[in-house]
This record gives structure tokens, sequence and C-alpha cells, in this order.
């Protein structure tokens, strides 16, 4: 029997939930789509009107607290919180799965879904990216603004996995979720990682945006080189990335808002937890068992690290 998705959750109410979730809330409406909270995130954010690109919208939220929440059974789950949050999220979902449930992981970095796959074994976990997008969401007036909503890019990492890929596909064209069905989503994600190791880095290390990297040669040249660095170790870690692969990332930064910045430099703004594991935290240890140097990537570690340390 062919699977259909009919009840998608998010957890994450930051920018990549934001983007996707105005488009699930319009298609699917509040009896369909929910955002996974706790208890005083739905307190609060039941008494305040979040808005994007200057529309509010009043989204349904449900917590593991509220019993009369758990007849809210989700077909889908997407994940599109931080990776710090991840372990509590996994707890926050459980009251809303069912054995069929699906789930998806946009965080940044490719660990994410060996996590969730040792916490839910029984369950069907599909390769994500979200990539592409430029949305900025202040949480302290609960605005989010977008000029590129971007995209999330999916695919099932072996033949079991194709009826839920197919299902997803399905669901996100009923919601005209802008996305890709990838054949090769694990090559795609090490591309992806190589791309926030550049710009989600440099952004963060020097606090410019995406226009200043895209125009100024000395942000320019470190975005690049960072990128390589990161090529030359997933390269030898398996993953056969080109050097078209890497140009195409150069060209695409030019078309995103010039105004606005990646998650990692936004996080350092608002004095959140910086997801540095993800990137530099990866690829350097890795780098070390290639035997390949990374000057830069070790540079732009250290100095987001100091401004970390100078925010607190």
């Amino acid at each position: 029997m062919k699977r259909v998705i009919q009840n998608v959750c998010i957890c994450g109410r930051g920018a990549v939930g934001l983007t996707f979730g105005e488009l699930f809330h319009q298609y699917l409406g509040k009896e369909h789509f929910a955002f996974i909270v706790d208890q005083p995130r739905k307190e609060r954010y039941q008494n305040q009107v979040v808005t994007m690109n200057g529309k509010p919208i009043k989204f349904h939220y449900i917590c593991p607290e509220s019993p009369e929440d758990h007849d809210f059974q989700a077909d889908l789950v997407i994940f599109a919180c931080k990776s710090y949050s991840l372990d509590q999220a996994m707890q926050q979902v459980k009251p809303f799965l069912h054995e069929q449930t699906i789930l998806m992981s946009a965080i940044n970095g490719m660990a994410s879904e060996d996590r969730l796959e040792q916490q839910f074994p029984s369950l069907q976990v599909i390769h994500t990216i979200a990539q592409n997008m430029d949305t900025r969401y202040d949480p302290t007036c609960q605005q989010g603004t977008c000029t590129t909503r971007g995209e999330l890019v999916f695919g099932a990492v072996d033949q079991q996995r194709k009826d839920a890929a197919h299902a997803i596909a399905e669901i996100f064209d009923r919601c005209h979720i802008p996305s890709q069905h990838s054949q090769q989503i694990l090559l795609d994600q090490a591309n992806k990682l190589m791309f926030n190791c550049g710009i989600n880095q440099v952004c963060a290390a020097y606090q410019v945006t995406y226009g200043m990297v895209a125009q100024i040669p000395q942000y320019h040249q470190i975005f690049c080189q960072a990128m390589e660095e990161a090529r030359m170790v997933l390269n030898q870690k398996g993953y056969a990335i080109t050097e078209d692969m890497l140009n195409d990332w150069v060209k695409r930064v030019e078309t995103f808002d010039p105004d606005s910045m990646p998650s990692m430099a936004q996080d350092l703004q608002y004095q959140r937890p910086v997801e540095l594991d993800l990137f530099a935290g990866t690829i350097i240890p890795w780098a070390k068992q290639c035997g390949v140097r990374v000057k830069v990537m070790e540079d732009l570690k250290q100095r987001i690290e100091t401004r970390i340390q100078n925010k607190h």
C-alpha cells in the first residue's frame, strides 16, 4: 500500500523551522501541522505573534507535558533544532510518534542522522539538507525575514527507505516545499559540509554578511581556501567532491541576500551556543587522521572561539 503523510511536526522554530513551517501551516492547517515545543515555550509562543516577512502566523504548538496534545500522531517529524538541542528534542517527540513515523533532520553537519537512528532504531530516517536559504530570525521580536527560501534536499540511503522518500516527495509537492529528491544524498551532505566550513565560519569569525564574502577579496579568498581544505579532507574520507562543486557554491553565494548572515554568525550575534563542532570540529580531527594540513580552518576555529569567549 502506498505510504501517505498526513500529519507533520517540526522540532525547532528558528530560521529553518519557520521557513518551511510557514508552508506546512498554510497548506495543511493546524489540524495536520504543529511545532513540538516544551511547556514554557508553548505558553510563550501562544501569547506572542510570530511574523514571516511581516505576515503574522498563528501556529499550532504541542508539547509532551500536555496529555491532551498526545492525540496528534506525526507521520513525519523534521528536526530543525540546533545540534546541541537534539537530545532534548528526541525526548520531546516520543509521545507523538507511531511505528510508521518518518524522521528527517535539517541540522547542519553529518552526525544527526546517526543519532536519530540510535535513539529510534525501529523508525526510518531520511537524510536531509537545508540549503540556499537566507532567512534571518530575530528571537527578541519573533520576526523572520527571507528573500530566498532555499530548499530541502533529501534521499534514501538504501532500498528499504525508498517508499518513505517517495512519501516525502509527495507531501513536499502538496505543500509547495522547495525540494530536491537526491539519488546521492551522502555525497550531497558532504558537499554542503564543505560549503558550511567556508561560509558559516568566515561570516562568524569576521562577523560579515554574504554580500561581504561575495564582494570583498579578503573574505572571498578565505571562504574559498576553507572550502578547499574541507574538500581535500572529505576526498580522503571517500567523498568525491569536485572543484566544480566548490565553484558552484562560490557562484551561489552571490545570489543570497547580501545583508544577511548564515546561522553561525547569527548565533554569535544573539549570544546563542555555536555549532563549531559540526564544521571545524569535524574536519580538523579528520584532517589529522588523513595527514592533510588545514591552516585556514584552524585559524577560523580559533577566531570563533575567541569571539565566543569575549561574549561571556
